[in-house]
């Protein structure tokens, strides 16, 4: 008996956490090839950002978000969005569990890392919030 399910319920919006229980973000869209006429999709990538999002989102709202994603991040990328290859994600149940950490993954969660730098890390009193 074959079992199908939408991945649209099962893996969009899911929240990804690393190796180390640390929260990436969440699948905001996915990327799938076709391997020949016939054959079922293959997803190849999880798309983690506001720019994966925003895109999957459309619209001019859609667009604005993603724009402004691909500049905060820095880059003019043609290859889009953030990408995460499955082979890289070992569970995905209720969570989207990854295999690895947040720290081999540096093209991830680049919004959050900048606020973090550049914002945050300004405030008096953040260099003692480890403590």
């Amino acid at each position: 008996m074959t079992r199908h399910q939408s991945v649209r319920f099962t893996l969009l919006d899911q929240q990804i956490i690393d190796v180390d229980d640390r929260r990436i973000g969440r699948v905001d869209d996915l990327l799938w090839e076709q391997p020949s006429p016939g054959e079922q999709p293959l997803i190849t990538h999880v798309l983690v950002g506001a720019q994966a999002l925003g895109d999957r989102l459309g619209g001019i709202t859609g667009w604005l978000m993603a724009h402004v994603a691909a500049r905060l991040r820095g880059t003019t990328d043609p290859e889009g969005p953030t990408r995460v290859p499955t082979q890289l994600v070992g569970d995905h149940q209720d969570l989207v569990r990854l295999r690895v950490p947040l720290s081999e993954l540096p093209q991830v969660a680049g919004l959050e890392r900048w606020l973090a730098e550049n914002v945050v890390g300004r405030l008096p009193g953040a260099g003692d919030a480890d403590q």
